[in-house]
């Protein structure tokens, strides 16, 4: 039998259509901030610290400041949006839902609902924009940031890990299935890795920051066993930022993300029951570098992940294998002024080791995996994605096919087809399905929805190429 036919190849590269998720910072906005002292439990640590008062710095009116930073903090529910604060703190009394509380830098959002819990006050908060927190200020970090060495805040096991990736355009996945074939799986970099954690069905080991940030994942269910690998690969990274606000308006703004080296992907999959699944894991967990107080703005530079993995095997015996490798230089980050934004510096792309040359997957049917990694970098105020400030996004997704290997003894067809894109502003933008999955917990709880979006932004494709081998003439004829 020869190679597979057209319409089964323009089926399989509609398959790897690329599905951007652009996971990015949340923010949130008087009174006189009130210095936090430090804590005999170590609250500063876990729980950040609080602003301090500063002549240069205007607040938004319906800011609510609360005393004892981290000291005043009793818990963090593990979907990261309720904080247990002690109600007789300073400041405490004057929340109410739709003020803004700031509490600390990790403690600071949109209160959407409030509530006397076992002698604690139950705080839900959600995003706002920083301007929603600052009316007026000038914000810049004291040269270079170094990203070598962050703290480790992990969020347990939120609800929000999973989310349904159709409602973000991807395609459907799922059933049930028996024992999945072994299969060899990529090996596990351990540089600066956190351990292991269990995250809606898949082990995540997230790593950051002196190589680079990524992420070791694994999952087994259903029919399907997965796991990979992938890496934005980094030397001696840095972060510089400006931000000044006027009138509760962005009138200056810059964020740089210095150390970019490479882009690395591996990953294999097989099925023995014709299943896919189409997973969007959110990582619950930052990686943050203080960066102290700012004008009395206690300012951190954080970064976290999103994993998402999307299979497409049309066989029983459905398996594929790969690992590449991109060279990239230069940084990723933005300048915005005048209202508008300035020509970001070109990324510099390569092929370092072929992804496609490694392909490899034999299988009566086509086999096709998406695997979509998010880096995420933010400068502000605020904890797990929900921060107020600065960021700009990496986002990397790459489709994989192998065709049929009742052609292979004429042509075995292999194809990737790579995006990536940077995500940057000032605000925040959540995909569609994690909206709709945090807006359905607040409704049950009735808590006011967030929003998706808020702020000023903008999406650049900086690269999207398809690669066929053998050449696409001869796979689709």
């Amino acid at each position: 039998m020869g190679a597979p036919g057209p319409r089964r190849h323009q089926a399989v590269v509609a398959l790897l259509t690329v599905t951007l998720l652009l996971l990015a910072g949340c923010a949130s906005g008087a009174a006189d901030p009130t210095p936090q002292r430090p804590s005999a439990d170590g609250g500063d640590q876990r729980y950040g610290v609080a602003p301090a008062p500063n002549p240069e710095v205007t607040y938004q009116p319906d800011v609510v400041f609360v005393g004892g930073g981290g000291a005043s903090v009793r818990g963090l529910s593990e979907d990261a949006l309720t904080w247990r604060i002690d109600p007789s703190a300073n400041g405490a009394n004057k929340l109410a839902r739709g003020k803004v509380m700031f509490l600390t830098e990790r403690a600071v959002g949109r209160v959407l609902d409030l509530r006397r819990d076992s002698g604690d006050l139950a705080v839900t908060l959600g995003p706002v924009d920083i301007t929603d927190v600052i009316r007026d200020g000038t914000f810049a970090s004291d040269g270079p940031v170094a990203l070598e060495n962050p703290t480790r805040y992990d969020a347990g096991t939120p609800f929000w890990a999973e989310y349904d990736a159709d409602a973000d355009g991807g395609g459907r996945g799922g059933g049930a299935g028996g024992a999945v074939r072994p299969v060899a799986f990529p090996a596990q970099r351990q540089a600066a890795s956190a351990a292991q954690r269990q995250v809606a069905g898949f082990g995540v080991t997230p790593i950051c920051c002196a190589g680079g940030v990524g992420a070791h994942f694994s999952y087994d269910g259903g029919g399907i066993r997965v796991a990979g690998t992938a890496t934005l690969l980094m030397k001696k990274p840095t972060a510089r930022f400006h931000l000044e606000i006027r009138g509760a308006t962005v009138r200056r703004a810059e964020l740089r993300i210095g150390g970019m080296a490479g882009l690395r992907i591996e990953i294999a999959g097989a099925t023995d029951s014709r299943q896919n699944i189409n997973k969007r894991i959110p990582i619950p967990l930052d990686f943050s570098v203080p960066v102290g107080e700012i004008l009395g703005v206690p300012f951190s530079v954080t970064a976290n992940q999103l994993i998402g993995v999307q299979t497409a095997f049309s066989a029983k015996d459905g398996n594929i294998k790969a690992a590449g490798e991109w060279s990239l230089g230069g940084s990723v980050g933005f300048g915005y002024a005048n209202g508008a934004f300035g020509v970001t510096e070109p990324w510099r792309l390569s092929v370092r080791n072929s992804i496609t040359d490694s392909i490899s997957g034999p299988s009566v049917g086509v086999s096709g995996i998406i695997v979509h990694y998010q880096a995420a970098f933010r400068a502000g105020l605020g904890a797990l994605g929900f921060t107020a400030g600065l960021y700009a996004t990496v986002t990397a997704s790459v489709g994989l096919t192998v065709g049929s290997a009742l052609g292979a003894p004429l042509v075995l067809c292999r194809s990737t087809q790579l995006g990536v894109f940077l995500n940057y502003g000032v605000g925040y933008t959540i995909p569609a399905g994690l909206t709709k999955a945090i807006n359905a917990f607040l409704d049950l709880v009735n808590a006011g929805p967030i929003a998706a979006t808020a702020g000023i932004g903008r999406v650049d494709n900086v690269f999207n190429k398809l690669d066929v081998q053998p050449p696409k003439r001869i796979c689709t004829s």
